[in-house]
């Protein structure tokens, strides 16, 4: 966070700069290894995932016309999503590229750290604004998202897939090891995935509930005209057939050549490496980008943790058109 946040101070106005430095000291507290959790209307959020900047976001938030939100639940392809948008937007222009997505990773999250980001946000000038956000769907003012007509789109990726890579997430959190943490986040993955599964951990959803909850919130908004959904896996798949969707989506359609470009630029390993070489000293890559297969859950879930998931999907998603690629 800190190497990319070094980044983006290069291309803030100066008078942005304590505002920007406050908000990255209250990132670190909020972060740090006595962080704790918080909610918002019975929803139960990570630590630096912030009520306040949520309802701020959710009340106050000016959205134009041209604003791409991209809600996902974590670990089903938000970093991927985000980098493939804005290559569409601004890969012809390698600094207008370099510029936006620095600023845009620091402050795109409608509801990461402290409230003070939204007086440096105000301050820079975006072509586009392209926001994220894990939120669940109650706690978005989809309201004021269509009125407006920003687009929107909803990225999914099958339960059990999301399951591991978030484990492999969650262990590189200051937190983790801190004793409130430790029974939530434990270091035994049997027992990991057995709380996670039961609705134990703060992870944007109510207590009892998780991810699939999150996707049946969003779900209803799949006819939506401002409303793209897109599947992990199918992305992964056939990344060009995806990739034209979005650009086609967001008004930016790309030529044969300006596709082949982004789909390399997108690529698992190129923004792997990409964001290795801008963060090396706390291997975030490795955190943000570790395998991103279809099918890595087969070596670490029990059979009975997989049955279980079945059953959750049925129960929880049964009435929709949802079908999961597992491999």
């Amino acid at each position: 966070m800190e190497a990319k946040f070094g980044r983006a101070l290069n291309f803030m106005p100066k008078e942005c700069v304590p505002m920007a430095m406050e908000y990255l000291k209250q990132f670190k507290i909020f972060f740090g290894e006595d962080a704790m959790p918080k909610e918002m209307n019975g929803y139960r959020l990570l630590p630096g995932f912030e009520p306040d900047s949520a309802k701020v976001a959710y009340d106050q938030m000016e959205i134009n016309e041209s604003d791409i939100l991209i809600a996902s639940y974590p670990k089903t392809g938000t970093t991927w999503v985000v980098s493939i948008v804005h290559q569409i937007l601004y890969g012809d222009n390698p600094a207008d590229l370099e510029k936006y997505s620095a600023l845009q990773f620091c402050f795109h999250y409608l509801e990461f750290g402290a409230v003070c980001k939204y007086e440096v946000f105000k301050k820079i000038s975006f072509p586009r604004q392209v926001f994220a956000t894990h939120l669940p769907e109650p706690l978005v003012n989809m309201k004021k998202f269509k009125a407006n007509g920003a687009k929107l789109i909803y990225v999914i990726r099958n339960p059990k897939d999301q399951a591991v890579s978030w484990r492999h997430f969650a262990k590189g959190f200051a937190f983790a090891k801190s004793e409130f943490w430790k029974p939530l986040l434990p270091e035994d993955e049997k027992e990991f995935y057995d709380v996670y599964l039961a609705g134990n951990q703060y992870a944007f959803a109510k207590k009892g509930e998780g991810y699939l909850e999150c996707i049946k919130e969003w779900y209803k908004h799949k006819n939506d005209e401002n409303v793209l959904f897109l599947v992990y896996e199918e992305m992964k798949k056939n990344p060009h057939n995806e990739i034209k969707k979005i650009a086609d989506f967001i008004g930016k359609p790309l030529s044969d050549e300006q596709l082949n470009n982004v789909v390399e630029k997108t690529s698992f390993a190129s923004m792997k490496k990409e964001s290795e070489k801008t963060a090396p000293d706390n291997n975030e890559g490795a955190q943000f980008f570790r395998k991103g297969q279809i099918g890595d859950w087969k070596n670490h879930l029990t059979v009975a943790q997989s049955e279980l998931i079945d059953r959750k999907v049925k129960e929880i998603l049964g009435d929709t058109d949802i079908q999961f690629i597992y491999e």
